[in-house]
């Protein structure tokens, strides 16, 4: 009985011991199976993964490359000669009146009475507006005529043009004032509604940066120059800053000579727009008109922009030029 006992819990045992093994067995074969499926999906998952990986790298690469041609053409277009500049950049008359009619006509300069007694002694100046950059003095410089340089102040866009004016003898200031319709004005621009003491502000900054000025004249000021009020206040603050006033007269309505003859001053206007029209020839045609106002009043008053038509147009007509004597705004 004993010994019958004994070989059941034998046979007992060895039968969980078989259950237990294939019990066993089953989970490990389980966890193998669970293991490479879920191998095999995480290793879909990394396959797609680099494979949205290699797009962005493409798209990165393409926008990388993009980046250096535009940068390439950046440089190169910094290295560009300065008439090849001066084309890009220069702009014409035509914006200190009338930015958005190319065929408006310059507004008429003031009348003046002919005086015969000086004939053979005929004196022009030739104004050469918005001068910001090296190569607009370099343009100008390559003439070989006395002409005048108006710089614009300083701002973001040229921020060296103070420091062009610095080896400049009898240069000007081109002063931004508002105009009635113009998109581009400079950062700074003087307005009808600013007042006494904002304009003072800005012409002490304005000595400041250009100590050798005595006259400025008005860059575009269509608006601010035909408003009594402003330009009161605008005169009356540069007389007592030791300035003179130079009307562009880029109104018919200008304010200037009337508040000028208010204080005593004598009034000093521009006389020709040389280059409202584009053209070397056309410029040629303006050139000889300053020449023969200047030959019939005496003197005369040309405003001119370092544009590469108004270069060589000026270059070009010397000998017309050698009719009249060219001096600087304190000459006449």
């Amino acid at each position: 009985m004993h010994k019958r006992s004994s070989f059941f819990r034998s046979l007992f045992s060895l039968k969980h011991i078989a259950v237990f093994l294939s019990l066993l067995i089953m989970i490990c074969v389980a966890i193998l199976i669970g293991y490479f499926i879920g191998f095999d999906q995480a290793q879909e998952e990394i396959d797609k993964e680099r494979e949205q990986t290699q797009v962005l790298m493409g798209k990165i690469e393409e926008i990388a490359k993009v980046d250096t041609q535009s940068s390439l053409k950046s440089l190169a277009a910094n290295k560009r000669e300065p008439k090849e500049l001066l084309v890009h950049e220069a702009i014409s008359a035509n914006h200190e009146y009338a930015p958005k009619d190319k065929k408006a006509i310059p507004p008429e300069a003031e009348p003046r009475i002919p005086n015969p007694s000086t004939k053979g002694n005929a004196k022009l100046v030739i104004i050469m507006d918005d001068v910001s950059y090296a190569h607009d003095v370099r343009a100008i410089h390559s003439i070989g005529l006395p002409l005048v340089m108006s710089f614009l102040p300083p701002s973001p866009r040229h921020n060296e043009s103070a420091m062009l004016a610095q080896d400049i003898s009898g240069y000007m200031v081109h002063l931004p004032l508002e105009a009635v319709d113009f998109n581009d004005e400079e950062q700074v621009t003087l307005r009808i509604t600013d007042s006494k003491e904002t304009i003072e502000t800005q012409i002490q900054k304005i000595k400041k940066l250009y100590p050798a000025v005595h006259y400025i004249n008005n860059h575009t000021g269509s608006k601010f120059t035909a408003d009594n009020d402003a330009m009161d206040r605008l005169i009356l603050v540069m007389k007592e800053n030791g300035l003179v006033f130079v009307d562009s007269r880029t109104t018919a309505q200008t304010k200037a000579k009337a508040i000028e003859s208010k204080y005593g001053l004598r009034y000093i206007a521009r006389d020709v727009f040389l280059d409202h029209h584009d053209g070397v020839e056309n410029i040629k045609k303006q050139i000889r008109e300053a020449v023969e106002i200047a030959k019939r009043n005496g003197t005369a008053i040309a405003i001119g922009h370092p544009r590469p038509d108004t270069i060589q147009a000026l270059k070009e007509s010397k000998a017309i030029l050698s009719e009249v004597k060219l001096v600087g705004i304190d000459q006449i």
